[in-house]
């Protein structure tokens, strides 16, 4: 029988090749939890990128499983050409069953060799030897472990952010809310709190006539934070009227929608999302020397961090019908 020491280094080597196989093929559930957690991360919780820390986790994790694999090479290649293990193979079968000399052999024939031998020495000494699961559970699972324990604190902070962002959202949202409710027809409005959009979100009132009809539109949208980065005002164009007439239509309903939104104090990305819209004369003087079935395009301002922009929206003569909407608007937007 062999001693104590000698029975545990029979099933240490026993392991060895099954513990570096184990740990090089983790690095493919490794990776992919990663990925997983990153994908958590940034889009059911909203944060951008990856943390230092869990970068550095990541990459140690996976150089770690590489070189667990590296080290069991190298242990079977030292345990195969030591005295010690010969001295078992000699007590066990009377003398060395492997080959004389182990240096032609890659790094997986020897582990290969050095398990199958301890595996044979176990049955002839009746040692029991370990179980495979137990050494697969811990290499696959440990890494994906301390994965999750390096996220744990990011996904806490990101969740916190994320709350606060969407409360800010909400907020600005219910500020322009209360303020287009007294001019308008009826408010349609995003709930950031119902549903977090990382695209942002928007307020909007709608101004209609006595059929029903909208005559004149703003919208406001934020980002995710809450902060306005874009304005537009919509007025309709009634194909019956005069240019004349349709422009002043246009200037009484974007001055009313404006002065409802101007004193609300709301974050702004760019300064001047909230400055009074006006068509430029270049605009006006295109419209009133075009017909209803040309659409206009002109910059009001493309410079800084804002451009804002006049357009008449409209179908061309042979699409125009009853179901065209040609409509005069201001767009503001903060540019990124």
């Amino acid at each position: 029988m062999l001693s104590d020491n000698k029975a545990k280094l029979v099933k240490k080597c026993y392991l060895v090749p099954k513990i570096a196989r184990y740990s090089l093929l983790s690095l493919f559930p490794t990776g992919a939890a990663a990925i997983l957690l990153v994908m958590i991360d940034n889009i059911a919780l909203g944060s951008n990128g990856l943390g230092n820390l869990q970068l550095i986790a990541i990459s140690s994790i996976m150089i770690a499983e590489g070189i667990l694999t590296i080290a069991c090479g190298l242990s079977a290649k030292a345990t195969l050409r030591s005295e010690r293990w010969r001295a078992i193979e000699r007590e066990t079968h009377g003398g060395p069953t492997g080959p004389d000399s182990v240096s032609g052999l890659n790094v997986f024939a020897l582990m290969d060799l050095l398990g199958s031998s301890a595996a044979i020495i176990a049955r002839e000494q009746g040692i029991a030897l370990p179980r495979q699961g137990r050494a697969a559970a811990a290499v696959f699972l440990a890494p994906i472990l301390l994965l999750v324990l390096a996220f744990t604190p990011r996904f806490i902070d990101s969740a916190a952010q994320a709350s606060s962002a969407q409360n800010s959202a909400a907020q600005t949202l219910s500020a322009f809310q209360d303020a287009l409710k007294s001019g308008v027809s009826y408010v349609m409005a995003d709930d950031p709190l119902e549903r977090r959009q990382d695209s942002g979100y928007q307020v909007s009132g709608n101004v209609t006539d006595q059929d029903g009809d909208i005559v004149a539109h703003i919208s406001i949208e934020t980002d995710s934070q809450g902060a306005v980065d874009g304005v537009a005002y919509t007025a309709s164009v009634d194909i019956e009227k005069t240019a004349q007439e349709n422009l002043a239509f246009a200037d009484e309903n974007i001055d009313r929608l404006h002065e409802l939104i101007a004193d609300v104090d709301a974050p702004q990305v760019a300064a001047g999302l909230f400055n009074k819209p006006q068509l430029p004369a270049e605009f006006r003087e295109s419209f009133l020397a075009g017909d209803y079935y040309t659409p206009l395009d002109v910059d009001l301002d493309n410079t800084g961090d804002l451009r804002a922009w006049a357009t008449f929206s409209t179908d061309s003569r042979d699409e125009f019908d009853e179901y065209s909407s040609p409509r005069i608007s201001i767009f503001l937007q903060a540019n990124r």
